[in-house]
């Protein structure tokens, strides 16, 4: 099936920004939603058509009415961890997908790609999370919450269309400093860094790029497609580390006990905070949690070629020494 002319949002994220460039690769026309005008600016300068607006735009419908659009790359959304108020996030996550999708109908569009999350899986501590995971009905996170409602409400919206949920685990890479780049910046530049004994699970963003692509290629209707490329140990990072750079730290693993335990001082710092804080009891049940995925049956179906764990390594702390990020060296020998 030909999809020529595509619509997409979240154009300048993380997820969406190479997916453009793929798109562009590929010679779609492409539509992307944008807010404000430096955005339009430069999408422009892509060629790519700019449409004004928000998930809320009364008018996206009469702005795309004429150009036959065939699918929809719902990237956009919000993940905002220790948030005081995350109404705003529940929103755009859960109501801002539902618009979407009556837009699709609206325009009789033939598939729908929309950029969920591998937390919506809510596998159990230390079981891998994968496609038939069974939720452990509690929450993480309000994030978590926020993509899992809004992940029910796509597949049980009345849909005149093919649907492909596809689910990316940690999305790291060039270009990212959050995140596991921002744990190795924060831990490689230190001689003793804090860290925690925990399950690491990644989706290179190019592999992350490839899922969403050919999720519009091969995903099968009201399907879900868990992208992960490796999942690894804090302790494996380290060591891997070492053997590519010339870096000669020990960690100081700190017991996961003492992070739960220290939980609630850190929601009363934060409500204390004028603004939201970076740290809070919810963070920490993340952080302690740990995410083994698998993303098998994408790498399968979708016909992924997955990184693997040791050409990641050394490929994103490459790029955080030319970004003079890290100050280390990569072996001769790697």
């Amino acid at each position: 099936m030909d999809y020529k002319n595509i619509f997409i949002t979240g154009a300048t994220g993380v997820v969406g920004k190479p997916l453009l460039q793929k798109l562009k690769d590929h010679n779609h026309n492409i539509y992307a939603l944008t807010r404000s005008a430096e955005t339009e600016k430069s999408l422009q300068d892509l060629n790519v058509t700019p449409i004004r607006g928000d998930v809320f735009e009364t008018t996206l419908h009469e702005q795309l009415a004429e150009h036959d659009i065939d699918a929809i790359f719902h990237v956009a959304g919000m993940n905002k961890m220790c948030a005081k108020n995350p109404e705003a996030m529940f929103n755009i996550n859960i109501e801002g997908t539902k618009k979407m999708l009556a837009l699709g109908n609206k325009l009789g569009i033939k598939k729908f790609i929309y950029t969920s999350s591998a937390v919506t899986l809510g596998e159990e501590k230390g079981l891998p999370g994968n496609e038939e995971a069974t939720h452990r009905g509690s929450f993480l996170s309000n994030y978590e919450q926020s993509k899992y409602e809004a992940e029910v409400e796509a597949f049980k919206f009345d849909k005149e269309f093919e649907f492909v949920s596809v689910n990316p685990s940690s999305v790291q890479g060039p270009g990212r400093v959050s995140g596991t780049a921002k744990l190795l910046i924060s831990s490689l530049n230190k001689k003793y860094p804090p860290l925690l004994k925990n399950n690491i699970s990644i989706i290179d963003i190019d592999n992350c790029t490839d899922g969403h692509y050919n999720a519009l290629l091969y995903g099968v209707d009201d399907e879900r497609y868990v992208l992960n490329s490796f999942h690894v140990t804090s302790e494996e990072l380290i060591s891997k580390v070492k053997k590519i750079t010339n870096w000669d730290g020990s960690p100081i693993y700190i017991p996961k006990s003492l992070l739960k335990t220290a939980g609630p001082i850190f929601d009363l710092v934060s409500l204390l905070s004028s603004g939201d804080s970076i740290i809070c009891k919810e963070s920490v049940r993340v952080l302690t949690h740990g995410h083994v995925y698998d993303g098998a049956k994408a790498e399968k179906e979708l016909k992924l070629e997955y990184i693997d764990v040791d050409s990641f390594i050394h490929k994103i702390i490459s790029w955080l020494i030319d970004q003079n990020l890290l100050e280390l060296e990569i072996r001769s020998d790697n």
